[in-house]
């Protein structure tokens, strides 16, 4: 029989919080701790945060573009993969937020899993809608695709597969049902959902913090805030290309060692995109990427 939980609520020491520094938190979900504990009694234990124990891994982003590229924002530390949440409809989906985020999944080592949610809302999904082509280009990569619906039960078997005994972070815009998802997983979380907004076709928030919570029979998912922008942190301009598998083939014919794959000449990846063999939408996704690094590093200096 598993052992039961013990929660501890604790502040962070504040002299952890002093000085200067690049993160936005301190500790984040995800993070092993040494606290101290203040309170051990049966209805309350509460404790301060003395240390944060080394990372194995994180998936963080830039807090935000007015500070600079200089704070970065860890969404979950020490987790085994990242899970972007995508719906086909209401709010339509993001392929160029799914590029970053695996970007920074690749960075760290972190496994990525792509879940395109919301699919009883399209009647007839055609194989050969460009749309849909690009989901599977994903799948060809080698990253896990499931096709979900709350609605439906349609995938939930195979979520409930993917989460189970693994650390998770959820991730996706407002509105794309990560916490209707969870909730059919694990009926006993009872997180709170809306509706997208007529208006704008997006969703509101009503997850405000990422949660770690554990699931039965082992593994433990976190939900975060609806994020509909995502910038890798700690990634320089050159090294991008790396953390793109399907370029790997193209670069090794590329007559540069330093090659970008955008202006310079003879560059393999450049002749895997007129092919077909890359589309041209993923390495749009790229240029763009390494364009917004490059003025970020410009301002850094």
């Amino acid at each position: 029989m598993a052992e039961a939980q013990v929660v501890w609520t604790c502040k962070v020491r504040g002299r952890l919080k002093k000085g200067p520094r690049e993160v936005q938190t301190v500790a984040v979900a995800g993070d092993r701790v040494r606290f101290l504990a203040l309170n051990s009694g049966p209805d309350e234990r509460s404790g301060v945060i003395e240390e944060v124990l080394p990372r194995r891994n994180r998936i963080s982003r830039m807090a935000a573009r007015r500070s600079g590229g200089r704070t970065e924002q860890v969404l979950m530390a020490n987790l085994d993969q990242v899970v972007a949440i995508q719906s086909l409809l209401e709010p339509a989906p993001q392929t160029g937020f799914v590029d970053r985020l695996l970007v920074a999944a690749e960075r760290f080592g972190v496994d990525g899993v792509l879940v395109l949610n919301k699919c009883d809302l399209v009647d007839d999904i055609d194989d050969g809608d460009p749309a849909i082509r690009k989901w599977d280009y994903f799948a060809d990569l080698g990253y896990k695709v499931i096709w979900a619906s709350a609605e439906s039960g349609r995938g939930i078997t195979e979520l409930q597969d993917v989460f189970a005994n693994r650390i998770s972070l959820l991730i996706g815009a407002s509105g794309v049902g990560k916490s209707t998802l969870l909730n059919v997983i694990h009926p006993g979380l009872k997180l709170r959902v809306n509706e997208v907004t007529e208006k704008t076709g997006l969703g509101r928030h009503t997850t405000t913090r990422t949660e770690l919570f554990p699931l039965q029979g082992g593994g433990f998912i976190a939900d975060s805030p609806g994020i509909r922008g995502f910038d890798p942190w700690d990634i320089d301009p050159e090294q991008v290309r790396d953390y793109f598998p399907d370029f790997i083939e193209g670069s090794q014919v590329c007559k540069f060692r330093t090659c970008l794959h955008r202006d310079e000449p003879q560059c393999g990846v450049k002749t895997m995109v007129r092919s077909g063999k890359i589309p041209a939408w993923r390495h749009a996704a790229y240029l763009a990427l390494l364009g917004d690094l490059e003025e970020r590093k410009d301002k850094r200096r």
